[in-house]
């Protein structure tokens, strides 16, 4: 990367601290399987990430703002595993088989 794309990211974010731990939060998304959200052919998840923050498609949430997003993260995930072991339960008169 060059230093002037550098520059620009630390602009875009506000500074190395800001920039650092948006690269690292976004990075192990990345790892854990949660999509791009950018288009690209490329393979480098630090230019995805570089890219992604560009394009303003990842920012840094943090605070009280941050925190109201985990909790809802966290309740929808809930939903959605009780959603999916409904159906995966089996019937009691199979149970005993």
């Amino acid at each position: 990367m060059e230093a002037r794309d550098l520059e620009a990211l630390l602009d875009k974010v506000g500074g190395k601290f800001k920039l650092v731990t948006l690269f690292q939060k976004r990075m192990r998304e990345l790892q854990r399987g949660l999509p791009r959200l950018v288009v690209t052919d490329t393979a480098n998840m630090w230019e995805v990430v570089s890219r992604e923050i560009m394009e303003t498609k990842a920012d840094l949430v943090m605070g009280e703002e941050a925190e109201q997003m985990r909790k809802e993260l966290a309740a929808r995930e809930s939903e959605e595993l009780a959603e999916g072991d409904k159906g995966k339960l089996p019937k009691p008169a199979e149970a005993g088989r």
